[in-house]
């Protein structure tokens, strides 16, 4: 039987539909659906989508490509990837891809009991790295692929291997200046910095005051901030929401802040690209949020915003010191959410790197997984304070975004060095936006390709980062 290109695409209108449905579903809290959580849900959608004739339809194209646009094509793999995933969700779990990561995160948070904490733990994991291993084989064809293998596919082999290899050659060297430079130079912790004195309300007020200020980058949607109980950003039509978690301090709050701007505009940019595959949106997203976050210590003009709209609260400099110090303070419990010492970031997506791909290739088990995380986070951090919930949790929610998150961040990080050091003298990824912005020019900005997609990363890029947070740290405590 033959098939028109139309009834292909109303298989894409589903697909999108299920998305659109999702983000709705997510916009409310389970207290506000009652009534509407049949309408909001999404599994009528799922049912349309895994019919008889939407599977022959899709089967015909899979067979039948060159009667497709390019686009088209891209779009066809989001749909293979749909069934892929609840192929194997289903078989692993028993739940479709959408129920799946919902259901495994409430069920982490809620795990305190230790005997069954371990025992779901050790199973849950088995059966993620059965699901990927099988998801990728058929996704990919390829048989038995190990970590490397799969990851090349997903973001190409010079990206990987230039990450890889800068890894392996400074491992020591990044650990030693953490050790050398941070923990034996009488760095002061978060409780012993002072943060600026900002309210939750303030801090809100200051938030949406930034995204009118950067509006032009919204195109035609319209950003809104507010605190809630976690942090996400939902897109609904044309509104995007950045839920903020409950109000810590300021500099965390704007940290985090930053990061889910930078994840609301690869939203928007992505939306107007229908030729780019999932790898490379996860990519942006990454990017995004990752640029997006080091803004106040790039420049001082987040630093200025802050001055110019609170009464009182500093000059631009002084607000920048604050800020600097609150970035720079070494955390007692570096896997807490309320993270933001960039270091000790990196190196914790170091530790989930390497051992992602150990777990992942067999050399260890799911429960020698959480044991090797704790100690090479006694190891590297010097006895630090953490538990470990909070780093199974954490293991636990980075594989349900996929493989090779920890890579991706690394490698986006060092992308940043490329060109030198982070300040006015070089031309850096992020030098113009900034100029952008102050010529005041925002809707003219057009992000720079190379640093949205997976590269080779120069050699020289992990000096220039060190170099770069020693003399930051000198700046600040000297």
């Amino acid at each position: 039987m033959e098939y028109t290109v139309n009834e292909l695409h109303e298989l894409f209108d589903t697909l999108d539909l299920i998305e659109e449905l999702s983000q709705e579903y997510e916009h409310f809290d389970n207290n506000q659906l009652n009534h509407r959580a049949d309408i909001l849900r999404f599994e009528f959608m799922d049912k349309n989508m895994k019919s008889q004739n939407s599977k022959m339809i899709y089967q015909y194209f899979i067979e039948h490509l060159d009667e497709l646009k390019p686009y088209e094509k891209k779009k066809l793999q989001q749909v293979s990837d749909y069934f892929l995933k609840n192929k194997y969700a289903q078989k692993y779990f028993g739940e479709t891809f959408n129920n799946l990561q919902n259901e495994l995160k409430e069920k982490w948070s809620e795990y305190l009991t230790p005997k069954l904490f371990e025992f779901s733990f050790e199973k849950d994991l088995d059966n993620i790295r059965l699901f990927y291993s099988d998801y990728y084989s058929e996704k990919f064809h390829l048989h038995s692929p190990n970590y490397k293998e799969i990851l090349t596919y997903l973001y190409g082999k010079d990206f990987v291997y230039s990450c890889c290899g800068q890894l392996n050659n400074y491992h020591k060297k990044i650990i030693q200046f953490y050790k050398n430079t941070i923990l034996s130079k009488n760095i002061p912790t978060s409780s012993e910095v002072c943060d600026l004195k900002v309210t939750q309300q303030q801090a809100s007020d200051f938030f949406n005051f930034f995204l009118n200020q950067v509006s032009d980058l919204a195109k035609t949607y319209t950003i809104t901030a507010e605190f809630h109980q976690k942090a996400k950003v939902i897109k609904n039509n044309h509104k995007i929401y950045i839920y903020l978690s409950p109000y810590h301090s300021f500099s965390i709050s704007l940290f985090e802040f930053l990061e889910l701007f930078g994840e609301a505009y690869s939203k928007i940019f992505n939306k107007t690209d229908n030729s780019t595959s999932e790898e490379n949106l996860n990519y942006k997203k990454q990017a995004f949020s990752y640029y997006a976050a080091l803004l106040p210590i790039v420049s001082l003009d987040i630093a200025k915003i802050i001055s110019d709209f609170f009464v009182n609260i500093g000059t631009p400099r002084e607000v920048s010191n604050v800020i600097f110090k609150n970035f720079l303070s070494i955390r007692r419990n570096p896997v807490s959410l309320y993270n933001i010492n960039m270091i000790q970031i990196f190196l914790i997506d170091l530790i989930a790197a390497e051992l992602e791909e150990k777990w992942f290739d067999g050399e260890i088990t799911s429960r020698e997984l959480l044991i090797q995380w704790e100690e090479l986070m006694d190891e590297y951090f010097v006895k630090v304070s953490f538990n470990k919930f909070e780093i199974s949790i954490r293991i636990f929610h980075s594989l349900l975004e996929g493989l090779g998150f920890p890579l991706l961040r690394i490698g986006i990080l060092l992308s940043l060095f490329e060109h030198g050091m982070l300040n006015e003298h070089y031309n850096h990824p992020l030098q113009s936006l900034l100029n952008h912005f102050r010529n005041h020019s925002l809707g003219q900005w057009i992000p720079d390709e190379l640093f949205l997609t997976p590269h080779t990363v120069k050699e020289e890029t992990v000096q220039y980062l060190l170099f770069h947070l020693s003399q930051l740290y000198h700046h600040v405590y000297s």
